[in-house]
């Protein structure tokens, strides 16, 4: 490997330990971070910047920019994804870096120096099995719950208020049909999960139950909302399955990242589900229509 090539690799070395370092303080003082990972991200952090100080021997003095962007970044997705997924993305980073670090094993030519890579290496192994050790984050172990909640919701939801479609013409109405059946449905839901969960070892009924419970809630108003705020119930029900997309494409990159599951497929699949539903219940509802000639304010 020549010097300009060297020192190329090393400037990238650079940044990528040192944006790695400036993101695991960043996660560490986060307060969504569990006590137990906080510590463990700091030891982390510790070491990211000794990897830091190795390669920014060989960088030729060439400055590293404090990642503030990618940190916030990072710190909002723990809020809104949850430690866990973020834990995941950087579990698989750790993995890349450790493949190209051995590449440049044989390449190194003091002793000394490759001694310090081969112990880089090691540690950069460290973080990338035990990054997701202890971590107990509620929304991940009853993610199944909660994604059952979600998927029932949507598909009886979205199927209300296309049912209603050719009834009601007030979208006040309309809504408030998909709202109440949410809710109550809600209900049945988390009875359900909480049953479900006895069976299950290792499993809180209570947490369960109130995570399918919130899931179905959330669904059943955010489906409702555009009902309340636009007057026109076509452009409410097409507002209303574009939401869907969005929670269903929420779904899909959990499962992307936390099980490696195609996120193009994942979406596909479970909107051709919704659509297919929603399309379904429209029609029935159109036939109730006109078999009993309804038209409802």
């Amino acid at each position: 490997m020549s010097k300009d090539r060297l020192v190329e690799v090393a400037g990238e070395a650079c940044r990528d330990e040192y944006t790695d370092y400036y993101i695991y303080n960043a996660l560490a003082s986060s307060s969504v971070t569990p006590k137990t990972l906080k510590d463990k991200l700091t030891v982390m952090a510790e070491q990211e910047y000794k990897h830091y100080e190795f390669w920014k021997r060989y960088n030729d003095g060439v400055a590293v920019k404090e990642p503030r962007a990618k940190a916030l970044i990072m710190k909002f997705l723990a809020l809104i994804m949850g430690i866990t997924f973020v834990v995941k993305m950087l579990e698989k980073h750790e993995s890349s870096v450790i493949d190209g670090y051995k590449e440049l094993l044989h390449v190194m030519k003091g002793e000394d120096d490759k001694r310090m890579l081969e112990g880089i290496i090691g540690e950069e192994e460290e973080h990338e099995s035990s990054l997701v050790e202890n971590i107990d984050e509620g929304r991940v172990r009853y993610l199944g719950f909660t994604v059952l909640g979600l998927s029932d919701a949507l598909i009886e939801i979205a199927g209300i208020h296309a049912g209603t479609l050719g009834v009601y013409t007030d979208t006040f109405k309309a809504g408030l049909a998909g709202l109440i059946a949410g809710v109550a449905a809600s209900i049945a839901m988390a009875s359900a999960a909480y049953n479900q969960a006895k069976q299950t070892e290792g499993v809180k009924a209570s947490s369960a139950a109130t995570y399918t419970g919130i899931a179905y809630v959330v669904t059943a108003l955010l489906l409702a909302l555009p009902y309340f705020l636009v007057h026109d119930i076509l452009e409410a029900l097409l507002i209303s399955l574009l939401i869907s997309i969005a929670i269903l494409a929420y779904i899909a990159l959990y499962s992307h990242v936390l099980f490696n599951r195609n996120f193009f497929r994942e979406l596909g699949e479970t909107t051709g589900i919704i659509f297919g539903a929603t399309l379904a219940l429209y029609a029935f509802g159109e036939l109730i229509r006109i078999y009993f000639n309804l038209q409802l304010d």
